[in-house]
């Protein structure tokens, strides 16, 4: 089972590499992106938040055709996202593709990024899904493996600390046990060359960000516009 949640960011465009199962996914609405479960047709399972975004019409129609509702004082310690990631670990799925995450506000956008590096995630799959690109954290001690089709971006930035012992197998450019340091470049723009291909850490956190081969044209475009 797999946990989709929308939050309270830009959402333009529904993710390429994401089909929407109802009847096997847990739909999580975290406050404000109860919007665009409204713009997509969706009806989600539940409903988290200190509603603060949200319609209280909205709310109450929603509430009338039985999603649960989970409402949260104002005043909280943690993010209407991290609610939501919360309680989809709470209700043991591994398997998380967040919708909505980046843009609008860059406070919340870097903290929806930074909450991939939290040690709670570590043996859990938490994506970031935005049109054609996908962005997750790869923790200390992982070893991975990367699918997708030769040309395919790549991106790995350490995250917090200098990431240790970084190999790379299957990339345009390789890596063997080597340190990328925080708030260097270096990881940028590193290409897929087959199918597949690996990445291992020993130490700290490698925030991937993976751009799809039939995207990079348009990427590229929107750049140059």
């Amino acid at each position: 089972m797999r946990a989709i949640i929308f939050a309270n960011g830009v959402m333009k465009n529904w993710p390429t590499a994401l089909d929407l199962l109802p009847e096997n996914d847990l739909l999580i609405a975290a406050d404000g992106g109860l919007n665009h479960c409204l713009h997509w047709g969706i009806i989600p399972h539940v409903i988290i938040g200190d509603m603060d975004s949200v319609d209280p019409v909205d709310l109450s129609a929603f509430e009338k055709k039985g999603v649960e509702v989970i409402k949260f004082p104002p005043h909280k310690d943690e993010t209407d996202l991290q609610l939501a990631i919360q309680l989809a670990l709470d209700r043991n799925i591994q398997e998380i593709f967040v919708l909505g995450a980046l843009g609008a506000r860059w406070d919340m956008t870097f903290s929806n990024v930074l909450i991939l590096a939290s040690p709670l995630l570590k043996n859990a799959a938490v994506k970031l899904l935005v049109e054609d690109q996908e962005i997750f954290c790869i923790h200390g001690g992982q070893d991975i493996e990367i699918n997708g089709s030769s040309g395919d971006i790549i991106s790995l930035l350490p995250l917090l600390h200098d990431a240790v012992g970084v190999t790379l197998s299957g990339f345009e450019y390789a890596l063997d046990e080597e340190t990328l340091l925080v708030g260097t470049t270096r990881g940028v723009s590193n290409v897929l060359k087959d199918l597949s291909a690996r990445i291992r850490i020993k130490r700290g956190n490698l925030l991937v960000v993976v751009m799809r081969a039939s995207s990079n044209d348009s990427i590229n475009k929107d750049i140059l516009a």
